[in-house]
């Protein structure tokens, strides 16, 4: 073989080998080309979702800031009403502690006003019972009655209830003095005056026993049966040893007949016999027993038969009044 054949052969050869390695160049380059052109479609995808993804972030966060924004508008709301609210009852509450105070300090007023009130007219009654003549005195006593004496201290209603009991006694003990005077000048109405202004002093027990007697036997006397019945009843039932009850309980039984109670007349007189058989004035009370007797024998013939004349009564004397017991 030739040596330019050969040269020919290995030349041509070369050159496929070119256009091979030409055309896989080109193959490789459109290859890149079409790569590259995807690369670029997807990084333009990449950017466009990244841009997509940033206009979310974006309003997320402005959303996100819108509604933190509104919770904390919310919260400032809140926290401003919850202060509101709690000032507003802060203040109702210092408005109601204010009113209460103002009510407590015009009732102190008013209490330092009554008291400072009742002072004065304490001062009064008591200058009354004190400055004023005789029995004119007890006007303080009656006014001590109308005084409130709750707003005074306990001092000065000590002084002033033993100032009126003092005035009672001193004043009941001469007005009593005076009744008994009066009973043994036989001046009955003196005596029921008397008496019954003693009786208005609120005497001890002993001594309103004394002055029921006198004062009853004065009643009896006067014709007062109803008065004398409770006094004398009284006496009787109070006092059983006094050297005077017979004689009161003879004078009651008169006041129960005239009273029209004859069976308590009948009783008072059988008792008063039968615990005084040697009294002096027994036979007036026998004399009493029979006249009571038959006004019960006739009482049931009134209705049919005229009216009897009342026997006389039987002139009692007044004995002298015992002493107090």
């Amino acid at each position: 073989m030739a040596a330019g054949d050969m040269k020919s052969d290995h030349d041509s050869k070369e050159l496929s080998e070119i256009r091979k390695e030409v055309i896989e160049a080109r193959n490789l380059v459109i290859k890149t080309d079409n790569l590259l052109k995807n690369l670029h479609a997807e990084v333009k995808a990449i950017g466009k979702r990244h841009e997509d993804l940033q206009k979310r972030q974006w309003i997320s966060s402005g959303v996100a800031y819108v509604l933190f924004a509104a919770l904390c508008i919310g919260g400032a709301v809140l926290v401003g009403s919850a202060r509101s609210s709690n000032t507003t009852a802060e203040r109702e509450r210092l408005e109601k502690t204010v009113a209460e105070l103002s009510g407590q300090l015009e009732k102190q007023r008013a209490d330092q006003t009554a008291v400072q009130t009742s002072q004065r007219s304490a001062n009064e009654v008591y200058r009354l019972m004190t400055n004023l003549p005789g029995d004119e005195r007890l006007k303080g006593v009656d006014e001590l009655v109308k005084l409130d004496t709750s707003r005074l201290t306990p001092l000065e209603r000590a002084a002033l209830n033993d100032k009126a009991a003092a005035l009672r006694r001193e004043i009941g003990d001469s007005a009593f003095e005076r009744g008994k005077a009066a009973f043994r000048r036989n001046e009955m109405k003196t005596t029921i005056e008397e008496i019954s202004r003693f009786v208005a002093m609120n005497p001890p027990p002993e001594q309103l026993l004394d002055a029921s007697f006198f004062l009853g036997v004065a009643y009896n006397n006067e014709r007062k049966h109803e008065q004398a019945v409770p006094l004398l009843a009284r006496f009787v039932e109070g006092d059983r040893k006094s050297k005077t009850r017979d004689y009161a309980m003879l004078l009651l039984s008169q006041s129960y007949q005239e009273t029209n109670q004859l069976d308590k007349a009948l009783s008072t007189v059988q008792e008063a016999l039968n615990t005084y058989p040697n009294s002096e004035f027994a036979p007036a009370m026998r004399s009493r027993q029979s006249s009571v007797r038959r006004q019960r024998s006739g009482a049931t013939e009134a209705a049919a038969a005229p009216a009897a004349p009342k026997p006389a009564l039987v002139p009692v004397p007044v004995p002298a009044p015992a002493p107090a017991q």
